[in-house]
């Protein structure tokens, strides 16, 4: 998968990180969806990484499994609302829509599952490992 977001804005964003926060997170293997109904998935290794539909909600409602398993923190009800200043925003998720190869899946700023075409200016929430 080498979308911009991987590939220039992840980079962009480790590179801006304090030191010492850098120093300590470690490279990450995750699978990826190609998008279009393929079932075949991309393994990336990345310090950065964005979340996938299923890590975040548990289930799949536009991506295809296979791009992991719900993470502990969101299974323990904690909320998928991401806010700037006051106002909740959507934000990006890696997996690609199911059927599409032009827009990927987003959490809305209710904190459900969305999706929007990749040109659409909405916010990134990353992951890291230590």
């Amino acid at each position: 998968m080498n979308s911009v977001m991987r590939t220039s804005t992840m980079v962009t964003l480790f590179n801006g990180l304090a030191s010492d926060l850098k120093a300590v997170i470690k490279p990450v293997d995750k699978r990826t969806s190609k998008g279009n109904y393929f079932t075949t998935k991309d393994t990336t290794s990345d310090k950065l990484f964005l979340l996938s539909e299923i890590e975040i909600f548990g289930s799949i409602k536009y991506s295809v499994s296979g791009e992991g398993s719900q993470y502990q923190f969101y299974k323990s009800g904690n909320s998928k609302i991401k806010k700037v200043g006051s106002y909740a925003r959507y934000w990006w998720e890696r997996s690609p829509l199911a059927d599409d190869t032009t827009a990927f899946c987003s959490v809305s700023s209710y904190g459900n599952a969305n999706c929007n075409v990749a040109s659409s200016s909405i916010g990134v929430a990353f992951g890291f490992c230590i």
